[in-house]
């Protein structure tokens, strides 16, 4: 009976070993050739890569670390980013149509021209984010936190906007609108 637990403990643990493993060398191959469609890099350590111009169409960065990250010009289209850290990243120009981005941190982050068609953005934090010339077509902003968000020019055909909350009306909806 002992001998049973301690092989399906070692299985368990080889599991675990090749499936890190397997992430580890996921990340390498995307560090060297900014191409990992539908890849599966859930939770990986990403911070301050340069992912220029990558193509990370449909992957999973579920969790990940991509703080300070040069996303610029990059796929992201369909992607899930759902509880990743983007923070200061530079997703400028940036395809990130159709991705799920549910309580992702984006604060800080440069998203200026960045296609979030039918993102997904609900919980959210963009405290400060820069999404100038963005097209934000047919996403919900309700639940996102868009203090301090500079959305001049910013492309808002169907998306849901923020009302202003009788307990902070003054923060509810302080983003810059450039309006005529």
């Amino acid at each position: 009976m002992k001998l049973k637990w301690v092989a399906l403990a070692a299985t368990l643990l080889v599991g675990w070993l090749m499936l890190h493993y397997r992430r580890e060398v996921l990340v390498a191959w995307l560090l060297f050739t900014k191409s990992c469609p539908n890849c599966n890099l859930e939770g990986a350590y990403l911070f301050g890569a340069n992912l220029q111009g990558a193509n990370l169409q449909s992957a999973d960065l579920r969790q990940a670390s991509l703080s300070e990250a040069n996303l610029q010009g990059s796929n992201l289209a369909e992607a899930t980013l759902e509880q990743a850290d983007l923070s200061l990243s530079n997703l400028t120009n940036a395809n990130l149509m159709g991705a799920n981005l549910r309580s992702t941190n984006l604060s800080g982050s440069s998203l200026i021209g960045t296609n979030l068609q039918n993102a997904a953005l609900q919980r959210a934090t963009l405290l400060f984010a820069d999404l100038q010339g963005a097209d934000l077509s047919n996403v919900d902003l309700r639940q996102v936190e868009l203090y301090g968000v500079n959305l001049l020019s910013a492309t808002l055909t169907g998306a849901l906007l923020p009302r202003p909350s009788s307990r902070q009306p003054e923060r509810a909806l302080d983003f810059g609108v450039k309006r005529p």
